[in-house]
């Protein structure tokens, strides 16, 4: 059993009033139906339903919850999964409820989970998000320190629900080597306040200074580095100028894929502004 959150050494500092704990009970589970919904503004045939979640911890999975004020404010959920020749485990969702978000409750959601994780003996985690959404690039990247090697093309096809509609369902893979110095550090001490990602010499996809979204096609990649710039706030750009948001993401997409094609990983991203990057470099 997960402890309380202000317990445990080396999680982020939060309210002493959550609790983040396994959902192991129907009942428990139950709740995370309502805070899907009010997460991502699901319908009730998109939620991960409560059956499949109860499988998922009777075969040995985990579902982890966040509660404040006797009520579930965020959870995530993982599987074993077999990847690479080794036993990964699969976070399919995380989330927290928008009135709680930015008091460090994802966070120590995700640091539950990889508490639980290294316990069972795994030492890699993965899941996929939207590469446009630029908080969450932040929070993987530089909260976490997680890569990226894999994208995948509208992976769940047409999608409906308050934040995914309208636009095609791209995913990157971002993957958590847990027991690494930099996570283990990102763990214990946080992301440094001044940290920047190494400069990119080019960008392949950017804004220009008049504005202009610009998608650069080099005939082969000899640098060490590349950048590749998204919306700083997908969400209001879908609202006002959708087919920019469209181009965006096949831009993105057709950058992001031809450079892992070629051996790159995405090692970073930065804020900086009104722009934000990933950085993709040349694996090791």
């Amino acid at each position: 059993m997960i402890a309380s959150v202000h317990r445990r050494s080396g999680w982020r500092s939060m309210s002493d009033t959550i609790t983040i704990r396994e959902l192991r009970t129907m009942r428990e589970i139950n709740a995370t139906t309502e805070l899907q919904k009010a997460v991502w503004g699901m319908h009730d045939v998109e939620v991960s339903s409560p059956h499949t979640l109860r499988a998922i911890v009777h075969a040995g999975g985990a579902v982890i919850g966040a509660e404040a004020e006797g009520r579930l404010v965020g959870f995530c959920f993982g599987m074993a999964a077999w990847r690479d020749g080794e036993l990964w485990l699969w976070s399919h969702m995380a989330g927290v409820r928008p009135e709680y978000q930015g008091r460090g409750i994802g966070l120590n959601l995700k640091l539950a989970q990889r508490e639980w994780a290294l316990g069972k003996g795994f030492r890699r985690m993965a899941w996929t998000f939207d590469p446009l959404q630029s908080g969450n690039a932040n929070f993987n990247f530089n909260r976490l320190g997680t890569t990226a090697r894999h994208y995948s093309i509208n992976h769940y096809g047409d999608m409906q629900d308050g934040i995914n509609a309208g636009m095609a369902s791209d995913r990157l893979e971002a993957q958590w080597l847990l027991d690494s110095p930099r996570v283990a550090r990102l763990a214990d001490e946080g992301a440094p306040s001044n940290f920047a990602a190494p400069a990119c010499a080019i960008k392949l996809v950017y804004v220009d200074e008049a504005g202009e979204l610009r998608r650069e096609q080099p005939g082969s990649f000899t640098e060490a580095r590349y950048g590749i710039e998204i919306p700083v706030d997908i969400a209001a750009l879908k609202r006002t100028e959708l087919a920019r948001a469209r181009t965006w993401q096949l831009y993105v997409r057709d950058a992001m894929t031809s450079l892992l094609a070629a051996g790159y990983i995405v090692s970073g991203f930065q804020r900086q502004g009104n722009m934000a990057w990933y950085s993709l470099s040349r694996e090791a």
